[in-house]
């Protein structure tokens, strides 16, 4: 570590030496962009390991996503080699997380309670909302008015760590303020000395809010009765597990010595409640926050100021250190972006927040560039152009496309790849709306009801059930003429559908009809069609589960009464190659990214400025007036501060239908003398049409197995998938196209869960054991997608064996030492592949892991009877190896796991089918460090397979491979 800290550190510029120094404490940096807070947060962190003996795991480091968590790791790996995997860097999410999984005794009501879906939540709250004390929640015509917003509501209150008495409290404190408030009474006309509109309108508002906090508590308690919690309860449960338990209080906070916060102008009341908790146990914190308020792009102004304000409240010794060197852009645009984000701040306010940065650019002040286009057409003519230019002068350098909306990105994208120009984005779409979407949704309903011929005709007009063209027109006119008989008859596949649907399951019977129509092909064409298949099944499985349905039917009539109610269901998938040159993103996306150039198009009101959303309630932190301005212009702020060297903003004057656009007022509000600005013509003629062929579809997916490895990372799962065919993998763990549940793997998944709840009991007897199994199996099933009759038989079956296996197991879940059930372990795998410096997460979720003084066991549960040890290798016939590659790559995990370092591991698999003689037999394979090594070989030939472009393709030796046949058939 000595000699990289050393040669970092003597890079840095004074202000920056200060914040690395300056380990004890409370500190606070404004680090404006550019200024190198990654730098100092990761070398910070290597000099309080150089300069104390606080060990990696004493230091907890918080930033606001899973890409800031990544960059703080490599960067710091980079300083301190593999300790840095041992410091705790997190996001707030994933620490609050970590807490409740260590230290689950302590959350015994949230510890294996599971995340409530978006569709439970509307639907608890439409159960709440049923009551009549709600009736004002629920509007004569339009009884759904109020879900969104109280869930929404109810999201911004636990952010803000407000309880529903709280709000309760304020909502009847505010009407009465009202009230008593001379101005809002009328002083003229016919309602003098009554409350004015605007008065009995806000009053109108507290009265809803008061019924909100009503429901918002129905909702908390709702979810405590089903053991289930959503995704902002994990904070709010740690702050609230802090202020009952103190034992666990102090457990972390004696554990983090240091506590650094990355991003704090963005912190919420709940996370910096949840910092200062654990920062309290010293009067004079070792606490070192970064932030910038113009940056803040996640909370309104009044919030961000307070954050920083409160800061300096609490600890009155902090230390401000401000950075002011840019070593990003030239001055040009440092002044443009400054000279605008001016205008959010009164004379001589937050003087400490208004860092004018100077720049360490060598390069020379130059103009900020604003085009005035005529026409969307020209303005993306204009796009193409430069960013084509670019590319031929100087192919290396980076080139960001930045707006403000998805919808943007989306036109972007296609602009773009009718000009020819690649780039890689984020793209979004909702099911719903989505052609594909629609397709899908036609096919259904049509199942459902057959009377609906025209949906038949809909889906033969699109190309379902592969019948080609000339087939297809004749059936739609067999359908129009009224032979419907016929028609049906002649679809291949279609009379099976119409009996299945009668007793399939439900999930079974939605993927049979995809898989059987060919729609299952079409989705497996590209990685948006993929996507949108899976959030189609994701949400017809939340329906079933939540109403309990099994009959097909009724869940596609559920699904189609969902999507005429609700706004919209998106879905995301990052699209081009992931190492092109032109990046085209949301402004909230490029926040910590930078690029040689920076293109903003479409800069115009309606596009950058907020479409007010109505306020149904009234919450304790309002927005002021101007709130809103002040938002969009630091995230017009944060796009211009992206730039390296160049900067060019677009407006288009009129769109594709010749409406007028107005350009954006903050291009106005840029000082002049820091802009020049050009006109271009408006464009005649039709838009231009993205064009696609093979070969871009081809690019498109291995691109996109390349960036969900480098995302998602790799399980054994998938590499048993690869090792038995290259497109097995790209289609079940790369696209993952949807399959419906199995008895075999519901029956794993339902024992998996019991063993989990075996290993939880205080006490562990025989018959404890057995009706822990019973219990959860039941539980389980209950919630299970499959056929009535084939839940009813394996309930029966896992139910009469749960003695047999309790006696069976009975001595293994005795064993002393430190067990974690069902514990996800993960470890950086880096190689250099096709020229690439490639690092990805090998991951994992152990059944079991039982940690003694100098030992590690590792246990994998199977629902199969026992096997040979021959049968584990694969050195049988019928057996593949796949699960003695299982075994070693659950070794190489844990020895991975600096928590076991230097400790021997040993990995067996349990057989929890009783045999004849009523065993549960226990298989400890030997696993040599040449095996641990060859499992990694094989990782390293997956990521050379698709690195070179080699996944998807080709057929393996199986006739009935289900990935080559899509590979093939999404090919045809």
């Amino acid at each position: 570590m000595s000699q990289s800290f050393e040669e970092r550190y003597a890079k840095l510029n004074k202000a920056q030496r200060e914040a690395v120094d300056s380990i004890e404490g409370p500190v606070m940096v404004i680090a404006g962009p550019g200024t190198g807070k990654t730098t100092i947060l990761t070398l910070r962190i290597a000099n309080i390991l150089k300069r104390t003996d606080t060990p990696p795991s004493g230091i907890l480091a918080i930033t606001f996503t899973e890409a800031g968590v990544k960059a703080m790791r490599m960067k710091l790996r980079e300083v301190i080699g593999p300790k840095a995997d041992e410091v705790r860097i997190h996001t707030f999410h994933g620490f609050a997380a970590s807490l409740i999984h260590e230290f689950s005794d302590h959350f015994p009501h949230v510890s294996g309670a599971r995340q409530l879906s978006d569709i439970e939540a509307e639907a608890l709250v439409r159960d709440i909302l049923a009551e009549k004390k709600y009736a004002k929640l629920r509007p004569f015509g339009n009884p759904d008015l109020y879900v969104g917003a109280i869930l929404r509501a109810i999201g911004d209150s636990k952010k803000e760590a407000w309880t529903p008495a709280m709000i309760r409290s304020f909502s009847k404190e505010e009407a009465e303020k009202v009230r008593s408030d001379e101005s809002s009474l009328s002083t003229r006309g016919a309602s003098k000395g009554k409350l004015k509109a605007e008065a009995e309108k806000r009053i109108e508002k507290c009265e809803r809010t008061a019924l909100f906090a009503d429901v918002y508590e129905a909702y908390e308690e709702g979810k405590k009765a089903v053991k289930a919690i959503d995704f902002d309860d994990l904070i709010i449960e740690a702050i609230l597990a802090f202020g009952r338990d103190e034992l666990l209080l102090r457990l972390v906070q004696e554990r983090f010595l240091y506590i650094l916060v990355d991003e704090h102008q963005d912190t919420n009341d709940s996370q910096n409640l949840l910092v200062r908790l654990i920062a309290s146990f010293f009067e004079s914190p070792n606490l070192f926050v970064v932030g910038d308020e113009k940056q803040a792009i996640y909370r309104f102004q009044g919030a961000s100021v307070e954050n920083f304000l409160a800061l300096k409240g609490i600890w009155r010794d902090v230390r401000l250190i401000s950075l002011k060197d840019n070593y990003r852009s030239h001055q040009g645009i440092l002044d443009a972006s400054f000279s605008l984000i001016e205008r959010n701040y009164g004379e001589g306010e937050h003087a400490d927040l208004r860092i004018e940065l100077s720049s360490g650019s060598k390069e020379g002040r130059k103009p900020v560039e604003v085009v005035m286009a005529g026409n969307t057409e020209a303005l993306e003519d204009r796009l193409a152009e430069e960013l084509s230019r670019i590319s031929q002068r100087d192919p290396l350098a980076s080139s960001a496309v930045i707006v403000r909306t998805n919808r943007d990105v989306e036109r972007a994208l296609s602009a773009l790849d009718a000009r020819g120009i690649k780039a890689s984005a984020e793209r979004g779409a909702d099911i719903f709306s989505h052609p594909l979407g629609s397709i899908y949704f036609d096919l259904v309903e049509y199942l459902a009801d057959p009377s609906k011929h025209e949906l038949l005709s809909r889906t033969l007009s699109v190309g379902l059930w592969r019948l080609g063209f000339a087939k297809s027109a004749e059936l739609i006119r067999g359908l129009r003429s009224g032979d419907v008989a016929s028609v049906e008859r002649s679809i291949p596949g279609l009379a099976r559908l119409q009996k299945a649907i009668s007793k399939a399951g439900p999930i079974e019977y939605l993927v049979d009809a995809a898989r059987e129509s060919g729609f299952a092909e079409l989705s497996a064409r590209d990685p948006l069609s993929a996507e949108i298949w899976r959030g189609i099944v994701a949400l017809a499985q939340d329906i079933a589960r939540k109403g309990s349905i099994s009959d097909p039917r009724a869940v596609i009539e559920a699904l189609l009464s969902y999507r005429a109610t609700a706004e919209s269901k998106s879905v995301k998938v990052s699209a081009g190659r992931s190492d092109s040159k032109v990046s085209i993103m949301t402004a909230h996306g490029s926040k910590g990214l930078e690029y040689d150039n920076v293109f903003m198009p479409y800069a115009t009101e309606e596009s950058w400025m907020p479409r007010g959303r109505s306020s149904y309630f009234i919450l304790p932190r309002e927005k002021g007036e101007g709130d809103e301005i002040r938002d969009a212009r630091r995230l017009f702020y944060v796009a211009m501060t992206r730039a390296r060297s160049r900067l060019l903003i677009l407006a288009d004057l009129s769109d594709g239908v010749g409406r007028d656009l107005t350009p954006s007022r903050f291009i106005g509000e840029i000082d002049p003398s820091a802009v020049s600005v050009s006109e271009v013509p408006p464009k005649k003629g039709a838009p231009k049409a993205a064009k696609r062929d093979a070969g871009a579809e081809a690019s498109e997916l291995v691109e996109y197995a390349k960036r969900s490895i480098l995302e998602k990372g790799i399980s054994v799962t998938a590499l048993n998938h690869f090792a038995a065919c290259p497109n097995r993998f790209f289609y079940r763990s790369v696209l993952r196209v949807p399959e419906a549940p199995s008895p075999s793997s519901e029956k794993g998944n339902a024992m998996h869960e019991a063993m989990s709840r075996v290993w939880a009991l205080a006490e562990k007897g025989e018959k404890a054991i057995a009706s822990a199994i019973e219990d959860s199996v039941r539980e389980y099933f209950s919630r299970s997608l499959l056929p009535s009759y084939e839940k009813d038989a394996l309930v029966d079956e896992l139910v009469a064996s749960a003695p047999k296996v309790a006696k069976a197991l009975f001595s293994h879940v005795s064993q002393p030492g430190t067990h974690l059930a069902e514990t996800w372990m993960e470890i950086a795998f880096r190689a250099e592949v096709e020229g690439d410096a490639v690092e990805c997460r090998l991951h994992g979720k152990l059944d079991l892991v039982l940690e003694t003084d100098d030992k590690v066991f590792v246990f994998d549960y199977k629902t199969r009877e026992a096997m040979s040890e021959a049968a584990i290798r694969g050195e049988t016939k019928s057996d593949d190896g796949g699960y003695f590659r299982q075994l070693a790559y659950y070794k190489m995990l844990v020895e991975g796991n600096p928590k076991y370092r230097g400790k021997a591991v040993e990995p067996s698999l349990v057989f929890i089918k009783p045999d004849a003689k009523g065993r549960c037999p226990i298989a400890t394979v030997p696993v040599s460090a040449e095996d641990v090594e060859g499992v990694r070989g094989e990782v390293l030939e997956l990521l050379k397979a698709v690195w070179s472009g080699k996944v998807p393709g080709g057929r393996c030796d199986d006739p009935d491979c289900d990935g080559c046949r899509l590979f093939e058939a999404s090919r045809a």
